[in-house]
C-alpha cells in the first residue's frame, strides 16, 4: 500500500526513534522500559509501528497510557496491550520499571494458526490492570525476566528458547485477561482465523473502496462464510468492520495531522468530502471539524 502525504504526518517506527524497516525475517524483541523511556524525559509521543506488535508489562511506577486519542491512567501491575498499526504514546513516571515486548505480525500470525485465542488479545489496544494477588498465582513476572535473559545471550538453542518463553508470556496473559479459552479445533477458533485474516487484509485495503466481494474472493470464501464469522467473533459484519476502521484512520488524522477534511477524505478513498462529511458524522455523533476542534481543546 502506497504512503500517503496524510500518513507520514503520523510518525512511524519499527521500534521508538528508529526508521522503519522493509520485510524482515519474523523477530523477537524485548527491553526494559527505562531503556528509551528515561533519554525521552520518560515521555513517549504518539506513533505508530507498522509490523510490530507489543506487551508493555509494568511492574512499578505509574503513568498514562494513550491510544487512538483516548488516555487511560494506570497504577502498576499494568499490562498494555498495543496491536500492530494503533497509534499510541506513554506518559510514565521517572523510575519506572518494567518491559515492552516487541513481536512482528508474521510471529503473531503463525501463533494464532495454532492457538487463535491469541490473535484475540491483540484485537484492539487494551490496558489490563493486574491485581497483585492474581499477578503472583501467575508465572507472567518470571517469564518476562527469563525472556529478557535469554534475549541477551546467543547460546545453542537461542531462538527455541525465546519462542517457548513468548508462548508461556502469552498462555499467562490470556489466563489474566479471561480472554476466550476455546480450543482452536472449534467452529469458533476457525471463525476467529478466518475473521483475523480479513481484519489484516482490511488493513491493506480500506483506503481502496474495495467490495466485500473481493475481500471474500481475496480470502477463498463466501460472503455469507466471511459475514457469520465475523459475527460471531466480533459481533460486527464485514462492513462495519471495514467502515469502523476508516472511521478510526479519519479520526487519527484529524487528531495527529494538520491535513484538511478534504485532503483526508480523498486519502481515505473517498470521491466527495461532502459524503465523506456525512460518513463520518453518522458514525461519529459530529462533524469531522467539529470533532478535530473539540478533542484538541481537550
Amino acid at each position: 500500500m502506497a504512503t500517503t502525504a496524510v500518513d507520514r504526518r503520523i510518525p512511524s517506527f519499527f521500534l521508538y526513534g528508529e526508521a522503519p524497516r522493509g520485510h524482515d525475517e519474523p523477530m523477537l524483541h524485548v527491553e526494559t522500559i527505562e531503556f528509551r523511556s528515561a533519554r525521552n524525559h520518560w515521555k513517549i509521543a504518539p506513533h505508530v509501528h507498522r509490523t510490530l506488535h507489543q506487551l508493555v508489562f509494568v511492574t512499578r511506577g505509574r503513568g498514562v497510557a494513550l491510544a487512538e486519542g483516548d488516555s487511560v491512567a494506570y497504577r502498576p501491575p499494568t499490562l498494555i496491550v498495543v496491536p500492530t498499526g494503533t497509534v499510541h504514546g506513554f506518559e510514565f513516571e521517572p523510575g519506572t520499571h518494567g518491559f515492552v515486548l516487541s513481536i512482528t505480525a508474521d510471529v503473531l500470525r503463525e501463533m494464532s494458526r495454532r492457538e487463535p485465542v491469541v490473535g484475540a488479545l491483540f484485537r484492539g489496544p487494551a490496558t489490563l490492570q493486574l491485581e497483585s494477588e492474581a499477578l503472583r498465582a501467575t508465572d507472567l513476572e518470571q517469564s518476562f525476566g527469563m525472556f529478557a535473559r535469554e534475549f541477551a545471550r546467543s547460546s545453542p538453542g537461542h531462538a527455541l528458547a525465546l519462542e517457548g518463553l513468548l508462548e508461556v508470556i502469552l498462555a499467562n496473559v490470556l489466563r489474566l485477561a479471561s480472554a476466550l479459552a476455546e480450543s482452536p479445533d472449534t467452529a469458533l477458533g476457525r471463525h476467529q482465523l478466518l475473521a483475523a485474516r480479513f481484519r489484516e487484509l482490511v488493513e491493506s485495503e480500506f483506503r481502496k473502496n474495495r467490495a466485500l466481494a473481493d475481500y471474500a474472493s481475496a480470502l477463498s470464501v463466501s460472503e455469507s462464510r466471511l459475514r457469520n464469522a465475523c459475527l460471531s467473533v466480533t459481533e460486527q459484519s464485514p462492513i462495519q468492520i471495514v467502515h469502523a476502521r476508516i472511521l478510526l484512520e479519519a479520526k487519527r488524522e484529524l487528531l495527529y495531522t494538520s491535513a484538511s477534511v478534504s485532503e483526508i477524505a480523498y486519502a481515505l478513498g473517498f470521491d466527495d468530502p461532502a459524503y465523506f462529511t456525512r460518513f463520518f458524522s453518522q458514525r461519529a455523533g459530529t462533524s469531522p471539524s467539529a470533532f478535530r476542534i473539540r478533542r484538541l481543546r481537550n
